[in-house]
């Protein structure tokens, strides 16, 4: 429903910004960075050049109530109480009266419409993955027109270009979904990003690089190149090390792990040890004889590709903080011949930036990529970042790393299966953890996932949850492993989602949306059921001489729901990392506590980082 404002004021007593220590609705992650909530609608009303009303719908918030807004240290509380700009108290309406420049507000309109008219941008669901749209950018007169074309309704939006075009108290609608408002920006030196060249790098000549790599020509042969390059799984296994052991014992510890039973949130997670003797065994025995130290020049990981994850980016890194997202390479298994074995590994690292400029530049650097006469040494720079040892001196062992994720098919395993290895606390070797976002699969089709659905319904939807260790009393609730294929969902007649208010979906419950929500975010629903995958997003049985085969749901694929084949799931990840990357070297750098109402105006426009592992 829209709402409708009289554009009568009382007077406005400007209060926005208080401590730091309560807050109501801001969510912490397992990083402790702040997740705000996302209005689904949002309105401006200038009250004059230097002050103005926010006024927001949150349809999960209980009317009557206030929501607080985290901008680094400190809050903004807007409320439905009829108090501080709210006009009308209990109407699910949020407001706060703040201080405001509209002429910052007008300027980067100005900006946004520049860069962006008549561009088509695709849109996705808040701190999801669906493609849900397009939007368009026009000018006419002194507005700029911001058209979403949605599955429920097309929306338009129109903005003002300079201040004349202002009506002061009267409401200004603005989009929730697309631009960043508020606050003028810089543009990226781009308006395009190829994510072939920027963010999934598969390009031959980088993973086949002679000097960096140790690379497969052709099956039926050895590996070529420099066996301890630095794009090599053995020289990125020694610099996570860094010293801790032998770069052949660190790798061999981390393989023991399926020799035997693993015992992880009070779980057992049975041994495969065929995967130690089909990659460790054998390497052995082609470095010397069976128990030798294994050797660089015999190492049975080919390099697939070097992937940015910007858009895992922590929420805070804007107002300081936070971190860049995430670096990763992804490797699969030979047998030392070159003959693919079903096994992918990967090196997922934490960016070490954590302010909002540096940010910016590091989302430059990599779109700089594109066209660059020395490509694979900027490549190399950059990936020096995340993955030189040493690289986060305060973090264990030195290292950047953030998680190792391996997915695991080979001859005689019972179950496709999915594992997650971190380093412990006090540095050393790398251990097996949590697989994360995963419930153990004993809870599947229960009464107690029903249960944590129901509880958590609207963090699935909006994609915010994180799979806690225990529930309900199930101190196994997150799992050691993910074996797959599964079809995550609930007993129907233990599920109690609210059909009210119903989501954006028009073809889809707050049920349907909770379960897609809970499914997709898992590792096993990730790489299989729900996006249409076959085993990896990068697959293992990519052929020497071809560059990696990238699953649909990162090129684009469009596929039923597989609880409710009347709703259609679209994704197209690798689009929605494109405009993530050009909006992260775009973006504001606000300075809090001096713009407070264009500092909410940003934020609550700004798309919701990503809670996602995959």
């Amino acid at each position: 429903m829209k709402r409708t404002f009289s554009h009568t004021f009382v007077t406005i007593t400007i209060c926005t910004l208080v401590g730091f220590s309560a807050f109501t609705q801001a969510q912490k992650s397992d990083d402790n960075s702040i997740r705000n909530p996302k209005p689904t609608e949002l309105w401006l009303i200038p009250m004059n050049k230097g002050e103005a009303v926010v006024a927001t719908r949150f349809p999960h918030q209980k009317p009557g109530t206030e929501v607080a807004i985290v901008l680094g240290d400190e809050r903004i509380v807007l409320n439905d109480r009829g108090e501080n700009g709210d006009e009308k108290p209990k109407d699910g309406i949020f407001s706060t009266a703040t201080k405001f420049d509209s002429e910052q507000f007008v300027e980067a309109n100005r900006i946004f419409a520049e860069v962006n008219l008549e561009r088509k941008r695709t849109l996705f669901t808040p701190g999801g993955r669906e493609s849900i749209g397009v939007q368009t950018v026009s000018v006419k007169g002194e507005h700029m027109i911001i058209e979403q074309h949605l599955a429920e309704k097309p929306r338009q939006f129109v903005l003002p270009l300079s201040l004349d075009a202002i009506e002061f108290r009267r409401p200004i609608e603005l989009p929730v979904l697309g631009p960043e408002l508020g606050l003028p920006f810089k543009p990226a030196r781009a308006t395009s990003v190829d994510a072939s060249e920027s963010l999934m790098i598969t390009r031959l000549d980088v993973v086949n690089d002679p000097d960096r790599t140790w690379f497969c020509e052709s099956t039926n042969q050895p590996p070529n190149g420099n066996p301890m390059g630095e794009w090599t799984f053995w020289q990125l296994m020694a610099q996570i090390n860094n010293g801790q052991t032998s770069t052949s014992d660190f790798i061999k510890k981390m393989f023991d792990h399926w020799n035997s039973n693993q015992l992880i949130n009070n779980h057992i997670v049975n041994a495969r040890p065929h995967v130690y003797q089909d990659i460790i065994e054998q390497w052995e025995i082609r470095s010397g004889g069976s128990g030798a130290a294994l050797q660089p020049e015999h190492s049975p990981f080919k390099l697939l590709g070097i992937v940015l994850r910007a858009d895992l980016r922590g929420p805070s890194s804007v107002y300081g903080g936070g971190d860049a997202g995430e670096g990763r390479f992804v490797f699969s298994l030979h047998d030392g011949n070159c003959n693919s074995m079903g096994k992918t590994l990967i090196l997922e690292y934490r960016v070490p930036i954590n302010s909002c400029q540096a940010t910016k530049e590091w989302a430059q650097a990599w779109i700089d990529l594109d066209g660059s006469s020395n490509y694979n040494s900027d490549l190399a720079s950059l990936t020096e970042v995340f993955a030189s040892a040493g690289a986060a001196p305060s973090s264990p062992n030195g290292s950047a790393i953030s998680q190792v994720r391996t997915n695991e098919f080979l001859p005689l395993s019972p179950l496709w299966e999915m594992r997650e290895f971190r380093l412990p606390d006090g540095g050393g070797l790398l251990q097996q953890t949590t697989v994360k976002q995963e419930p153990l699969m004993a809870h599947n089709n229960t009464t107690v996932l029903a249960d944590y659905v129901n509880l958590n319904w609207i963090e699935l939807i909006n994609h915010t949850h994180t799979i806690p260790d225990n529930f309900a009393g199930h101190n196994d609730f997150l799992a050691g492993s993910a074996p797959t294929p599964q079809l995550w969902n609930a007993p129907a007649s233990a599920l109690n989602v609210p059909a009210n208010p119903p989501p954006s979906n028009p073809g889809a419950s707050n049920e349907d949306e909770a379960l897609q929500g809970l499914a997709v975010n898992t590792c096993s629903g990730c790489h299989q059921i729900e996006t249409g995958t076959n085993f990896a997003h990068l697959h293992y049985n990519t052929q020497p001489g071809q560059e990696a085969i990238l699953s649909g749901f990162l090129t684009g694929i469009t596929l039923p729901d597989p609880r409710n084949g009347a709703i259609m799931r679209e994704f197209n990840d690798l689009e929605r990392r494109e405009e993530d990357l050009l909006d992260a070297a775009s973006q504001a750098c606000p300075s809090i506590g001096v713009l407070p109402g264009n500092v909410l105006v940003h934020e609550l426009t700004r798309a919701p980082a990503l809670n996602a592992v995959h």
